[in-house]
């Protein structure tokens, strides 16, 4: 029997999977009346997007932030992280999946006062195999990345601010996470260290990584190439845009 005559297609490509994918994700918190912090979201990021999320204190940026970053669980809806099914995994697997996966850059650095730069990087592989000589090396390798090869063995109280939050950054790259998720990152910044944390953040965006960013600034949302605006928690993508800057 002849065999079926090929299309001469190549077979299509799979469809990719979301970093992120909220569907009817809520947050509400006990009280009388009780208080609706997220109202039902569906939200989808992809590998590579830049998105920034933005609005007034109290909107529910920090509510979004700390659901995508698996800080809290939703009331209701469901959450899947690169395909992962968030809301079947207990507290140790949700702290595995964040540490492994999700890199943090906060507005207050929260680096270890009493320790150097390369050890406050070196911290966030708790999750991944290695020993500590390889621990140190790979952290001086992402701190080398972001400008601080001169910096390794100095102490948190004797770098700038733009320095300390350049260590954030590096910490949240050490181990190649699959998003990057910045709050307020230049919040604490002048604006003239405030453009250099963001021109690295670009940077690591043309590079491939996904980023979201949770602020109030729009000046700050206008580097990404899609943003989203938060009210009353409620997310408003009638105000979705798409673009670099200027768009």
């Amino acid at each position: 029997m002849p065999a079926p005559a090929r299309s001469g297609r190549p077979p299509a490509a799979p469809v990719p999977v979301p970093v992120i994918e909220l569907t009817g994700v809520a947050r509400s918190f006990a009280g009388s009346p009780p208080v609706h912090a997220l109202h039902p979201t569906d939200l989808s990021v992809h590998q590579g997007e830049y998105l920034a999320v933005t609005g007034p204190s109290g909107s529910g940026k920090s509510t979004l932030l700390n659901l995508l970053g698996m800080l809290d669980r939703p009331t209701s809806g469901d959450y899947r992280f690169c395909g992962t099914d968030v809301r079947e995994l207990d507290e140790a697997g949700r702290t595995a999946l964040r540490g492994r996966r999700i890199g943090f850059v906060f507005q207050a650095f929260h680096l270890v006062a009493h320790r150097a730069a390369v050890e406050n990087v070196a911290l966030a592989q708790l999750y991944i195999p290695g020993t500590r000589r390889d621990r140190r090396a790979s952290a001086a390798a992402v701190l080398r990345r972001v400008g601080l090869g001169h910096r390794l063995d100095a102490l948190p109280g004797t770098l700038s601010g733009g320095e300390r939050q350049r260590v954030a950054v590096a910490r949240a790259l050490v181990n190649a996470p699959d998003l990057l998720l910045c709050d307020e990152p230049t919040g604490n910044l002048d604006s003239g260290t405030a453009e250099t944390v963001l021109d690295l953040i670009d940077g690591l965006h043309e590079e491939g990584v996904t980023v979201v960013v949770i602020t109030h600034d729009p000046t700050v949302a206008a580097r990404a190439t899609r943003r989203i605006t938060i009210r009353d928690g409620r997310l408003q993508p009638r105000h979705e845009t798409t673009g670099g800057p200027g768009a």
